[in-house]
């Protein structure tokens, strides 16, 4: 199964031939707050879905730009970063 916290690669939801990594925030029933043009709101995550959100906030487009995900677009779990040499190691679950 899928855990908060994890980083995972899927099918992007904009694009079918692109892939997307980011970490696991939001579990089917989980509400999460999002900051939107200002404003604070909350999205409950409905039943079959997840929350991604890139760890580069200000750079990373994520469900807080298209909402929550298809856990049917989810591929697999990112174990292992290689690149860049000096940051080769271990990719640690970080619970939201």
């Amino acid at each position: 199964g899928w855990s908060r916290g994890e980083v995972v690669v899927a099918t992007s939801p904009k694009d079918p031939d692109a892939r997307i990594c980011k970490r696991i925030l939001g579990l089917p029933g989980d509400r999460v707050k999002v900051l939107a043009a200002g404003d604070e709101k909350e999205v409950l995550i409905p039943r079959g879905h997840v929350w991604l959100e890139g760890d580069n906030k200000a750079a990373s487009h994520d469900s807080r730009h298209y909402g929550p995900v298809p856990v049917g677009l989810l591929q697999g779990k990112v174990r292992l970063k290689l690149w860049p040499p000096w940051e080769i190691g271990p990719v640690r679950v970080v619970p939201p």
